[in-house]
């Protein structure tokens, strides 16, 4: 861990660094700054290495690294070891999303998020010590590769965050979160393509339903239904209909009504160990938000609220997460649960399955994953707003 007074050094690793790719998203702003609403944060880490796997078209990461003096490295360990032959740097940032990858037989695309971690890991094991770690979204599109990973970061204990943007994401209205309460059923809507903004959907319903009694679990059960079936489903009364109306009906730019649409859209069904479940409606044509609504047990009001993503270049929702980034590389310690996106990373893969096989229920032993979600560090509560 770096010393109190000096600045973290970090190497990121892209497989893409377009105008509109998450090397925007979080290169730029670990170079940058961040932007909040009220205010604007200077970097507190040094980003000292690149590794660009793939200059796209609209590439913007030659110039800015350029820009920045920061030199660009042929391969993960080059980057890691800044040219030398040791680790070199206080963090690694790996942002394996964008590129020319292709898509499976199930639609997930095969970025190499898993070959990414295992160049790091053996600069790590050469060298004989670990950095904190930023992967972001899920961890790989192959299940099986995850648990690899989530074993070797338990086994060589490394500082590791990863996932999506949305559980830092400014919601709004500011609704308060279920700590410690028993919930009747949670209810997240999304969009877009089925497995990449599938999982922010189902991150931003998970960073909910974590918060209830007892903490997380894990999960029994998953099941994807597609098209008309979404909608029998709900008027059938499989998940309550008040709460999907009120998660759907918190969204701020709606077109039409929701059942108007059944091309593209699907419903991500979960079963917890505990009982709890989750709904996730990707609710395509209808909207372009995300949102979640939930009830309490016991009461009768229903929580709902959507949230707020800014347009590039500012991405201002990025911020916060770049900030939980940041505290974790000064410090050493993830400021959230990995547990998180190792347990989304699994309720996807089994969901992509469950599409793939015509959407049929499969039982998820191996998502026994258990977790409390942490507390939001006091010092960040005056500066997000919204923690």
């Amino acid at each position: 861990m770096p010393s109190p007074t000096r600045r973290p050094k970090l190497a990121v690793i892209l497989t893409e660094y377009g105008a509109t790719s998450h090397g925007l998203c979080y290169c730029t702003k670990f170079l940058e700054g961040k932007q909040f609403d009220d205010h604007f944060e200077e970097p507190r880490c040094d980003v000292v290495a690149i590794h660009l796997m793939e200059v796209a078209k609209n590439d913007i990461g030659v110039a800015t690294a350029q820009k920045h003096h920061v030199p660009m490295y042929p391969s993960v360990a080059t980057a890691l070891c800044q040219g030398g032959d040791t680790l070199a740097v206080d963090g690694v940032v790996v942002v394996g999303e964008h590129g020319t990858y292709p898509l499976n037989a199930k639609g997930q695309q095969l970025y190499p998020r898993r070959e990414l971690f295992d160049q790091v890991v053996g600069v790590f094991r050469q060298s004989g010590r670990v950095v904190p770690v930023f992967n972001d979204k899920h961890m790989s599109w192959n299940w099986t590769w995850a648990k690899y990973m989530w074993r070797t970061i338990q086994e060589m204990k490394i500082p590791w965050m990863a996932g999506s943007s949305l559980p830092y994401a400014k919601y709004e209205p500011l609704v308060p979160l279920p700590h410690g309460k028993k919930l009747d059923h949670l209810i997240a809507v999304g969009y877009g393509p089925l497995e990449s903004y599938g999982f922010h959907a189902l991150e931003t319903g998970q960073r909910v339903v974590e918060c209830r009694a007892g903490g997380e679990v894990g999960v029994k059960s998953v099941q994807v239904l597609s098209g008309q079936a979404v909608w029998e489903a709900h008027s059938a009364g499989r998940w309550p209909k008040d709460i999907a109306e009120a998660a759907l009906g918190a969204v701020k730019s709606p077109s039409g009504k929701p059942q108007d649409y059944t091309n593209d859209v699907h419903a991500f069904d979960m079963e917890y160990r505990d009982g709890q479940r989750m709904t996730v409606l990707m609710a395509n044509g209808y909207c372009q938000e995300f949102a979640f609504a939930y009830r309490v047990q016991g009461s009768p009001e229903i929580v709902a609220t959507s949230y707020h993503l800014d347009d590039v270049p500012r991405l201002k929702h990025f911020s916060a997460t770049v900030r939980a980034l940041e505290e974790m590389y000064l410090t050493g310690k993830p400021t959230a649960p990995g547990e998180r996106t190792y347990l989304t990373t699994g309720i996807l893969a089994y969901g992509m399955e469950s599409h793939f096989r015509g959407g049929v229920k499969l039982e998820t032993p191996d998502l026994n994953i258990a977790y409390r979600p942490m507390p939001t560090p006091a010092h960040w509560k005056e500066v997000l707003r919204w923690s």
